[in-house]
Parts: C-alpha cells; sequence; structure tokens
C-alpha cells in the first residue's frame, strides 16, 4: 500500500520508459563489460553487480524524493549549487583523479570512492537555473536580470568546459532551452548564441584542447587510415552496426567489444546493442528517449508553477541532448565526446543522477496530476 501511496498520481508512461531503459542497460552493461571483467580477472557479473548497488541507491533516493515536502529542494539548491560548483573547482587539486588523460573523477581519500562532479552539477544547476527565472520570470526582458541569467550559466558551464566539454555542452544546452521557455526576443537570443560560440572556441583552439578539434576534423575526413586515432572509435562503431544488420546477431554474440571496439560498456554501449539487437533494438531505444522526452514536456506544460516548469523542461533537455549525443557518436554523427548514454551505459554517479531526475519529474507530474 506504502508503494502504491507513492507512485499515485505519477506519470506512468514516463516511469515505464525509465524502468524499460534500466534493465536494457542492465542486460547491455552485462554483455558489453565482459571482456574488460575476464580482462582483469573479475566476475563476469563484476560491472552488473556494482551498476544495480547504484541502482538500488537511485531507487532509494527516488522514494526519498517523492515522499519529501514540495517547498524542499526549492530552499535547499541556493548552497547545493554552489558546493557543485566547488566540487568541479576540486578537479584542479590532488583529489582529482585522471582515467586515461581525462580528469574528470574525485576521490574520497579513506573510502577510495570515486566520482564524477559534473553529473552532480547537472541537476543543481538546472534546479538553481529554474529558481532564478521563475522569481524573475516577469523581468527577464530586463538586462539586469538577463546578465544575472548568463552569469549563471557561465559559472555553470565555464569551470567544467576544461575539464569535461561534452557535459558542459549538454548542460548548457539544457539551460539555454530552459531560457528559451522563459522567453526571449531576438536580442538576447543572438547575445547568447554569440557568447556561446566563443566560449566554445576558446576551448576548442586551446593548445591543450587541440585532440577535440582533431576529432570534429576526423568526422569529415575520408582518409583510408583506418588505424588513425581520429577515425578509430568511430569506425569501429559503425562496423558494429554493420554487423547487426535488422535484427542483431543475438545477446552476448557481439564480436566488437571484445578488442575493437574502446570502451565498449560506458561510450560506445549502443553500438553493442546494435550489433546484438540490430536496427529494431536500437530503434525501440531512441522510441524510450523519444517518449522520455515527450511526457517530460507534458510534464512541464501541465506543471502549477514556473518552478516546477522549468526544472521539467531542464531535466528532460539535459537527458534528451545526452541521449542524443551518445546516439550520434555511435553512428559518426557527432565527433568522439566520451559522453555516456543515460541509465544505460555503466556508471554509478551518472546512474543515480539520472533516476533522481526522473524523481523530481515524477514528482512534479505527481502534485500536477497528470
Amino acid at each position: 500500500m506504502k508503494l502504491k501511496n507513492r507512485i499515485q498520481n505519477v506519470d506512468l508512461v514516463l516511469l515505464v520508459a525509465t524502468i524499460l531503459l534500466i534493465i536494457i542497460g542492465l542486460v547491455a552493461v552485462t554483455s558489453a563489460s565482459f571482456p574488460t571483467a575476464k580482462k582483469y580477472n573479475f566476475s563476469s557479473l563484476h560491472y552488473l553487480i556494482r551498476q544495480s548497488a547504484f541502482l538500488i541507491i537511485g531507487i532509494i533516493a527516488t522514494f526519498f524524493i517523492l515522499r519529501i515536502p514540495k517547498g524542499v529542494i526549492y530552499k535547499n539548491i541556493t548552497w547545493i549549487f554552489p558546493i557543485s560548483i566547488l566540487l568541479i573547482i576540486l578537479l584542479w587539486t590532488p583529489l582529482g583523479k585522471g582515467v586515461k588523460g581525462q580528469v574528470r573523477w574525485l576521490e574520497v581519500p579513506i573510502l577510495k570512492f570515486r566520482f564524477q562532479p559534473s553529473d552532480i552539477l547537472k541537476i543543481s544547476a538546472i534546479v538553481f537555473f529554474a529558481k532564478y527565472l521563475s522569481k524573475n520570470i516577469k523581468r527577464l526582458k530586463e538586462m539586469p536580470v538577463f546578465l544575472g541569467a548568463i552569469a549563471i550559466m557561465g559559472i555553470s558551464v565555464g569551470p567544467i568546459m576544461i575539464k569535461d566539454f561534452s557535459t558542459a555542452v549538454v548542460i548548457g544546452f539544457a539551460m539555454f532551452v530552459m531560457l528559451v521557455a522563459a522567453g526571449l526576443n531576438k536580442k538576447q537570443f543572438l547575445i547568447i548564441l554569440v557568447l556561446g560560440v566563443i566560449l566554445v572556441a576558446l576551448v576548442l583552439f586551446d593548445p591543450d584542447n587541440r585532440f577535440r578539434l582533431f576529432r570534429i576534423f576526423g568526422l569529415f575526413s575520408d582518409s583510408t587510415d583506418y588505424q588513425s586515432a581520429d577515425l578509430y572509435q568511430a569506425r569501429q562503431s559503425l562496423y558494429a552496426f554493420a554487423l547487426g544488420g535488422y535484427s542483431g546477431v543475438g545477446l552476448f554474440r557481439s564480436r566488437q567489444k571484445y578488442t575493437n571496439l574502446p570502451e565498449a560498456y560506458t561510450d560506445f554501449i549502443f553500438s553493442v546493442i546494435a550489433e546484438e539487437f540490430g536496427f529494431i533494438g536500437s530503434l525501440f531505444i531512441v522510441i524510450l528517449f523519444m517518449t522520455y522526452i515527450y511526457r517530460g514536456f507534458i510534464i512541464a506544460y501541465k506543471a502549477t508553477n514556473f518552478f516546477d516548469k522549468f526544472v521539467a523542461v531542464g531535466l528532460s533537455s539535459y537527458i534528451g541532448i545526452q541521449a542524443f549525443f551518445n546516439m550520434g557518436v555511435g553512428v559518426k554523427l557527432l565527433p568522439v565526446t566520451g559522453i555516456t548514454l543515460p541509465f544505460i551505459s555503466y556508471g554509478g554517479t551518472a546512474l543515480v543522477i539520472a533516476i533522481i531526475s526522473t524523481a523530481m519529474l515524477l514528482k512534479i507530474s505527481k502534485q500536477s496530476r497528470v
């Protein structure tokens, strides 16, 4: 009865779509991580067990969010957001840990526990920005208020863009959609656009980030050097799609995940799914994400206050653009970004944050009786 009361009046379509994505993710992680588990002499289910542990944390967080009073998140985001920015800054300290040249993780010294602070920033930045917009919705056309919105976006995106460019783009895009939903005139739209282009250009043309430019150039390259570092991952991903055909080679039968496809259970898990389940399986995942985004915007439309509306728009946009980036990389529509597929890719922090985002959407839908 308690479980029934918790989920009563929530958006069941969004809930079912999320559950299906998580189940697919657990199966995909089990299959895609098998070669890596064997390489390090782990159990075949090592990564599945770890992912399941974080799933349990996410489920507990969901019931907590559905239970807390309506104003708790609104009141406490004022200090949660600055702390999430501080966590990003700590990446430049000895607490920051690099993996394959990218310092994106913080490690708790005593517990030896690692997490990505950028995932936490996704939610905190969106919710804090939603609070700012809801408080100033009638004065957004005024230059001081608009500049305040730009400042929040800059603080949210600027620091993390150096360490995790793709995540910064996801956060920036979600906040931009929120700002558009709040109402922008043409002049404000152009200002945001120009500032965004300048910021991206500054990062891409920084000598320490030239590898990102090479990845972009590699996207349009017709080079026949199949072992080129800039082309290798994209080509191997396309091979996985080609091998999968319409119906796939079958569960656990992917060949690309063994030696050819890097980061098979994280960044390129969609490619493994495409190889094992084919076009049909890939299309099903796309439909699930489209359903998620659609229901998220419906929840935003029916929300009873501006804060909930902007939170729903921002969270739905973040999940949607991140999924688009990951799948776009897999089919060589976008340059390799190193971003995960929400709910599906292996990664504890990312999974928990995605589930918490869904819990917040469900809470809004429950309050609005969608």
